[in-house]
């Protein structure tokens, strides 16, 4: 009889999914009610196995069932989930895409996107001829972008020297140690040799 009830629940849920795909919402007050329901049913059916003589089976395919009835809620809205995720992601990323279209347009052109706003947007073109505007921002990146790395040369040869004129003071300093036959002091506690 249990068998029989989760095939039955089974093929409504299965025929509820499809019906409700597309309201997300009320798939996922569905599934919280049939996922209460499940827990119901447990419960009912432990208390019902354990007027019986052999109490584990009866238990065993009773929480089997509901595993596998959990299961099938848990895909359910892992797929919900993933659905609502990409329609998140579409609509920030059109809100980006806005923003970078308002950011690129001239002051005397924002009445009239305001208008364009709906209509859809051709994809850009690989060839496009590139606008005054963003040949003067791509000449001054360029000139940042040569400035940083000559800033960045400057500075590796300064610490090249500095390592060099360091270097130097250390050989030199050993090199007057040596002379007067000074060596390095042994460590406290350490026996000689």
């Amino acid at each position: 009889m249990i068998g029989r009830l989760a095939v039955a629940l089974l093929l409504a849920s299965s025929a509820l999914v499809d019906a409700s795909a597309a309201q997300p919402a009320v798939e996922r007050d569905r599934i919280a009610s049939e996922r209460a329901a499940a827990k119901a049913r447990l419960t009912e059916q432990e208390r019902a196995c354990r007027e019986q003589f052999v109490v584990t089976a009866c238990l065993e395919a009773a929480r089997n069932d509901e595993r596998a009835t959990l299961a099938r809620l848990r895909r359910a809205e892992i797929v919900l989930d993933d659905a609502d995720r990409r329609e998140a992601a579409a609509r920030r990323r059109q809100s980006i895409q806005e923003r970078a279209a308002a950011k690129s347009m001239p002051a005397t052109d924002a009445a009239s996107a305001s208008r364009r706003r709906d209509e859809p947007r051709p994809a850009p073109s690989p060839h496009s001829v590139p606008t005054p505007r963003a040949a003067a921002d791509s000449a001054q990146s360029d000139a940042a972008a040569r400035a940083t790395e000559q800033r960045n040369v400057d500075a590796y040869e300064a610490r090249q020297r500095a390592q060099r004129a360091h270097r130097a003071e250390v050989e030199k300093r050993n090199a007057a140690r040596a002379a007067t036959g000074k060596g390095a002091a042994p460590l406290p506690g350490a026996s000689a040799p």
